[in-house]
């Protein structure tokens, strides 16, 4: 059998998460019915838009209550979702401020700034 020995990717484009719903409107002018589809099943919510990961098992016997339980226990709590939030706010304003001194790359917080 060839499963498990053939893997795949390809890239389809950026995810429309990475634009305001008002900004990828126009990518769907010819294809309404699509956007409308995208924003009813796909689109998460504001912060997340579109984006997800998809996995798929494929095995004899597979526990799922087990295997989804052992995925739940990756799952970030809340407060380290806010510990990430926090984190990716400083580096956007890092990565995109011309203030010394500004936000840590790094460190919550901190101020080891990347223009130093």
């Amino acid at each position: 059998s060839p499963a498990g020995k053939l893997l795949g990717t390809t890239w389809v484009g950026k995810w429309g998460g990475c634009l305001t719903k008002k900004k990828i409107k126009p990518y769907f002018a010819n294809n309404v019915k699509e956007y409308d589809r995208i924003m009813a099943e796909d689109w998460v919510s504001e912060e997340w838009g579109d984006r997800r990961q998809e996995l798929v098992f494929i095995g004899m016997k597979l526990d799922e209550a087990e295997i989804r339980a052992a995925l739940d226990a990756c799952l970030c709590t809340a407060d380290e979702m806010e510990v990430y939030r926090a984190q990716v706010r400083n580096i956007l304003e890092a990565s995109f401020s011309s203030v010394k001194g500004g936000p840590s790359l790094f460190d919550v917080g901190g101020m080891d700034h990347i223009d130093q």
